[in-house]
């Protein structure tokens, strides 16, 4: 595929990438779009209940009455009327579960309650007696939350206390994931409590007549866990030129070749020669897919396009002395191009990450010709074109010169051979 071949590609997925269907391709990550929509949803979601991902409870209660003799009577029950769940959803923002240290993510989670109404019956009474009946009846139940959320991020740990399903990664884990390789998981235990307040009836014969009321308090909690990982990346990059190394080579063989070492995935580079672009590496586009209760994910998949000039490579590398941070980087990227022209030119490569950040590197390369006898360009060449290295020129005098020597060694050599002829007979 050509250059030019490639630039429609990626203006065509530039037209798509503002659409909002699920099924739509971007070619950037949509992770504005995303993270607002989700962070949108945080007021919903901190009262949805999931009777699939529940754990139930019971309350325990105790009514008390007379029966007909006006004999105190008692009943102790445990009944099974309260509901809780919860559950970690996304760390916004992020794509394929990667977040990014630079880009102060928060946790969203869903969590919500039911409390069933307690059945009016007479409590106290029983297959075995009668009660005093007198029927209880619910009156008013409530439920307060409360979540321990603990981030954990290589030796460094911090326990958040929060009334909130949105919760921002603590300053002191930040920034030990600003140290991450770009592979390193950050762990996150959610332990959310829930208690309910039962308001009951506890209706009691009256010396009057009928039943009196009496309004009781029962109290139970629920506690509900539950735990993921997300992978780390950071914001550094490193740019390494392996050819032309020194900044000069033979016009024949122009190359522009860099590695990247980057604690984070590149979806996409390009490379301009003179602030033209010329040439553009896709690796990777983005779809928005449907995460659980209503909310979103990015996800990215290869872009089948011809990418071979860019190629990702995983391991952990530590380029010691050179980066004076003595950082290790778990991605590498090799950027092959090649080019035409004599003279100088300014390349530039720029390199795209997930997390939706760019990165540059210029370097001015000089394409020179060559010469021979002492300044006769090579075929091809213009005799005015500056670019050219100069050889060195090669005399009569200095040809004599490289005649003899060849005659005195050959002499030499020649010697040595019949000597060890004589010694052999």
């Amino acid at each position: 595929m050509t250059g030019a071949m490639r630039l429609a590609m990626m203006l065509m997925l530039l037209v798509i990438s503002g659409a909002s269907s699920a099924s739509d391709i971007y070619s950037l990550p949509p992770l504005s779009n995303v993270s607002s929509y989700n962070l949108a949803l945080a007021t919903s979601l901190n009262n949805t209940y999931d009777d699939a991902n529940a754990t139930h409870g019971k309350i325990w209660m105790e009514f008390k009455g007379t029966n007909i003799d006006w004999v105190q009577i008692s009943k102790q029950v445990e009944l099974p009327l309260i509901h809780a769940s919860a559950r970690l959803l996304s760390m916004e923002p992020s794509v394929d579960n990667v977040t990014d240290a630079a880009a102060d993510p928060s946790l969203l989670f869903a969590w919500g309650a039911r409390a069933d109404p307690l059945p009016a019956k007479d409590w106290e009474g029983s297959d075995e007696g009668a009660g005093d009946d007198c029927v209880e009846y619910h009156n008013s139940s409530s439920v307060s939350r409360h979540a321990l959320v603990l981030f954990s991020f290589g030796n460094v740990s911090q326990i958040v206390n929060t009334t909130s399903n949105v919760v921002a990664v603590p300053e002191n884990v930040l920034a030990a994931m600003e140290n991450t390789t770009g592979n390193d998981t950050l762990n996150v235990k959610l332990n959310a409590t829930f208690d309910f307040l039962y308001t009951v009836d506890d209706r009691r014969p009256s010396f009057e007549s009928g039943c009196s009321h009496h309004l009781m308090n029962f109290t139970s909690s629920i506690t509900v866990v539950d735990e993921r990982n997300w992978t780390v990346e950071g914001n550094r990059t490193l740019f390494f030129v392996r050819a032309p190394v020194l900044g000069e080579q033979w016009f024949r063989n122009n190359r522009f070749d860099v590695v990247v070492l980057s604690n984070h995935r590149l979806f996409s580079g390009s490379i301009s020669a003179n602030q033209n672009q010329t040439q553009v590496f896709i690796l990777r586009v983005f779809n928005i897919s449907d995460g659980p209760y209503g909310t979103k994910r990015i996800i990215s998949f290869p872009s089948g396009m011809d990418a071979s000039g860019m190629v990702q490579h995983l391991a952990l590398n530590t380029p010691t002395p050179l980066d004076k941070m003595n950082a290790t980087y778990a991605y590498a990227y090799e950027l092959n191009y090649s080019y035409e022209g004599i003279g100088w030119n300014m390349l530039n490569i720029t390199v795209s990450s997930f997390s939706g950040r760019n990165y540059s590197y210029s370097e001015d390369v000089l394409s020179r010709a060559l010469t021979h006898s002492g300044g006769i360009p090579e075929p091809g060449v213009s005799s005015n074109e500056s670019a050219l290295r100069d050889s060195v020129a090669i005399g009569s005098n200095q040809l004599f010169a490289v005649s003899l020597s060849l005659g005195l060694v050959g002499i030499l050599v020649a010697f040595l051979l019949a000597k060890k002829l004589v010694n052999r007979n």
